[in-house]
């Protein structure tokens, strides 16, 4: 077999493969022995039609079928023949035609991994405020814990509606006499006061009482959520199905026994939380630093990097950001999804980038897992989830996610090498928490 390789770019090869014509034609021969056996025409026992009269039916569908084997196993073959391993690789639309006494041709562009030593990774200089907790923190936090905690009871004095109050109501918009398209909702409920649907809309809500139907018109915000009413004078007719109260419970230890877990007094939910504070501080401290010395290494390392890693980074970016707007519960109808991966493609370089880098220090450091490490991750993974772990690993398996999992440990563990070499200078700063998502990997 004969190939040729040309070099497109760096990281771009175009393949070109020559298969004998002995071995075509070893091939062709072979199929037609093979579907003769096995072919039923009419006139003919089975496997007795001569090789003409298979050609006269057939022909087309055995030379697609052979074409397509000499393809795929000539390609690995030539692949091997020139060293070359692919990160991916385009075949051709159609398989090529075969011709009778000729070599089996074609071609095949591919792109590979970027050729380099990375250089510069160790004894870099990182500088990030470490935050300190302190108890003003913890009391913020207990108190959000305690927001998210409240209940909503009925009012039981039926009174008139108040600023803070929780209203479910029908209500109905008209702009100019006429129907508001996206403007009716039945049994919707907001918090009034909080602006969320719109402030004057929630003001005029004050005073109504259960069952009480009024009309009244109202001057929307321009960023009203529906354009079609914002920056209008908008005619509402609303009735009014229910208030309930939002109902916050004392901090002290029968609150924090309702919360579960192992809390018995409010000082060991403080504790829990001043600790998840601390946890969360370190997180956010390292992450800054992990920032710094990505910053530093993609910086000290240029190259190419294939577009097809490129694209499968700005693919996974963007389902990670579908899944989040799924979780918070936001609509995606009329999101253009090919506009968003267009916005990804710098994030996205710059993780296919430094994914490169890290395998390239991790070979050339001697980095490897092993199996405990392996396993030990699945078992956290499956902690957090609250999953079997059995179950969790055969997901994983299914679906090809198990080598993900192995080469994201493998640069964690190569990042955390990176960091222990680094010549790191730290200063305290007491500040708010804020918990981040960080690099992914």
């Amino acid at each position: 077999m004969k190939v040729e390789v040309e070099e497109v770019s760096a990281v771009r090869r175009k393949l070109l493969v020559a298969v004998p014509s002995q071995e075509v034609d070893q091939k062709v021969d072979h199929a037609y022995r093979v579907f003769g056996k096995k072919a039923r025409i009419k006139g003919f026992r089975p496997g007795k039609a001569p090789r003409s009269v298979l050609e006269r039916y057939f022909k087309k569908q055995i030379e697609e079928e052979v074409s397509q084997e000499l393809l795929r196993d000539s390609i690995d073959e030539a692949l091997k023949e020139v060293n070359l391993q692919p990160v991916t690789i385009r075949f051709p639309e159609k398989v090529p035609l075969l011709i009778p006494g000729d070599d089996y041709k074609y071609s095949v562009e591919m792109e590979i991994s970027p050729e380099f030593t990375p250089d510069n990774y160790f004894g870099l200089s990182l500088s990030a405020e470490k935050i300190d907790v302190t108890e003003a923190m913890v009391d913020k936090r207990l108190a959000e814990i305690q927001e998210s905690n409240a209940t909503l009871e009925p009012i039981a004095d039926h009174r008139p509606i108040q600023s803070g109050d929780f209203v479910w109501l029908d209500h109905q918009a008209f702009w100019e006499g006429q129907p508001v398209e996206g403007g009716s909702r039945e049994n919707y409920h907001l918090e009034v006061g909080a602006g969320r649907f719109d402030p004057g809309f929630e003001q005029r809500l004050v005073g109504m009482t259960p069952g009480q139907e009024e009309e009244f018109p109202v001057e929307l915000s321009m960023d009203f959520h529906n354009p079609l009413m914002a920056g209008k004078t908008i005619d509402f007719k609303v009735k009014i199905h229910a208030i309930k109260e939002k109902i916050v419970r004392s901090l002290d230890d029968a609150f924090a026994q309702a919360l579960g877990g192992e809390f018995q007094t409010l000082d060991d939910l403080r504790q829990a939380v001043k600790s998840e504070l601390i946890l969360q501080a370190e997180r956010q401290h390292k992450g800054k630093l992990r920032e710094q010395l990505f910053d530093q290494i993609i910086g000290d390392n240029p190259f190419e990097v294939p577009p097809s890693l490129v694209l499968r980074e700005q693919e996974r970016l963007l389902r990670e950001q579908l899944n989040i707007f799924q979780q918070r519960g936001l609509s995606m109808v009329g999101m253009d999804e090919e506009k968003l991966l267009a916005a990804l493609k710098g994030p996205g370089e710059r993780r296919a980038r430094l994914h490169l880098i890290l395998e390239k220090i991790a070979a050339q450091e001697g980095i490897t897992l092993n199996e405990a490490e392996v396993e030990m991750a699945y078992h956290q993974m499956a902690a957090q989830m609250q999953e079997d772990v059995a179950v969790l690993k055969k997901f994983y398996q299914d679906n090809e996610l198990d080598e993900h999992l192995r080469r994201q440990l493998r640069e964690d563990k190569t990042m955390e090498l990176l960091l222990e070499k680094s010549i790191i200078s730290t200063s305290a700063a007491a500040t708010e928490v804020v918990e981040t998502a960080g690099e992914g990997n």
